[in-house]
């Protein structure tokens, strides 16, 4: 019987703020091996953080065990789609007549449009239950940014009622082996221990990879910091089983692992909003402008939105050559008034974005 008594995900612990320490007089310097040491590894570190795939104001707040933590967790997605994608270019040779290189460049970005649209995020669990990937969308559901989830245990996000659904959902036979009591806990896998009770089966026991008997549809309770009544926001999960390639591990004797199974699949709530409770996506940024209008500063997320860098925008001359032409007496006439008054008033237009694109932005100076 499991123990309704657990420990819950929270925010991810912040990078601790170094303080500055007065650097000594020359003569007073020593040759310290130890701190060398420690110099070079901060200084892996800091060059490790900087190649993870997320904004500034995300890399910056990450500690060093959640830098190795993401970068492992990324090394091994690497790895899947890497011997995913070549099981099907043997399978489907050239692409079956499309550009697959043209579908890697920054302009495609259909799997991004596809995630917005979804009512819900993706979510991959191993057999051992860790997050082997998380979408980015999980923060507009359970509050939770892709960084604090990924390569953790998914029990720590996980009603303790509903714990012992979650796994035998992970089983390809929905009949787990049970724990053991003496362990203490209750028999879920814990972040610490992430790289031991490997789960592994016989090829001859499983069914084949289409078979139904590995789809997957069920309700479990999961961590919610958006929910201020109860902490937890009912989701159904359907997906099917599938196998993790490219994660074999090689044993004491030289030979891989047998395969390992995953649970992939879309995370919706139970109870889905309706049309006037859907949260819109607000971004907002801050430019600077001379009081001609023409831009001297733009901040990081205004650089994600439009896609300029602050010198590609400032180098441009006037402002109003990102305005579209239909909205530029508008944009006129409110000028004007801040001039006359010191502020605009809230003033919609359309901007224009490196893509060539038109955004719709609403502005107040």
């Amino acid at each position: 019987m499991l123990s309704n008594t657990g420990v819950y995900a929270v925010k991810k612990r912040k990078k601790p703020v170094q303080k500055t320490k007065k650097t000594p007089a020359p003569d007073v310097v020593k040759s310290n091996p130890s701190k060398r040491h420690r110099d070079r590894l901060n200084g892996e570190l800091d060059r490790l953080t900087g190649l993870l795939p997320f904004p500034e104001d995300v890399r910056s707040r990450l500690d060093k065990l959640s830098v190795l933590r993401i970068s492992v967790g990324y090394l091994k997605v690497k790895s899947f789609f890497k011997a995913t994608m070549k099981k099907s270019s043997v399978l489907f040779p050239g692409g079956g007549g499309l550009n697959m290189n043209g579908m890697n460049t920054p302009t495609f970005s259909e799997g991004d449009l596809l995630l917005q649209a979804l009512n819900g995020f993706v979510l991959v669990v191993t057999a051992e239950g860790h997050v082997f990937y998380a979408s980015p969308t999980i923060q507009d559901y359970l509050g939770f940014h892709q960084s604090d989830v990924v390569h953790q245990s998914v029990f720590e996000l996980i009603h303790t009622d509903d714990r012992a659904t979650f796994r035998r959902q992970l089983h390809f036979a929905l009949n787990p082996k049970p724990f053991d009591p003496e362990q203490g806990g209750d028999g879920m896998a814990s972040s610490s221990d992430i790289t031991r009770n490997i789960v592994t089966y016989n090829p001859e026991q499983l069914p084949p990879e289409n078979s139904s008997f590995l789809e997957r549809n069920f309700v479990c309770r999961f961590r919610c910091l958006l929910d201020n009544s109860s902490g937890f926001l009912a989701l159904n999960f359907q997906g099917r089983l599938k196998f993790l390639h490219g994660q074999s591990m090689l044993g004491d004797d030289g030979t891989r692992s047998q395969p390992r199974l995953g649970l992939f699949t879309i995370a919706t709530p139970v109870h889905t909003p309706s049309i006037l409770e859907i949260r819109t996506k607000t971004i907002f940024f801050q430019t600077k402008h001379k009081l001609d209008f023409t831009p001297t500063g733009v901040d990081a997320r205004g650089k994600v939105v439009l896609g300029y860098s602050e010198i590609e925008l400032c180098m441009r001359g006037s402002g109003y050559q990102f305005i579209h032409a239909a909205d530029m007496m508008y944009c006129a006439d409110n000028h004007v008034r801040m001039i006359k008054t010191g502020e605009s008033g809230l003033t919609t237009f359309r901007l224009l974005q490196k893509t060539g694109c038109w955004v719709w932005v609403q502005a107040n100076a």
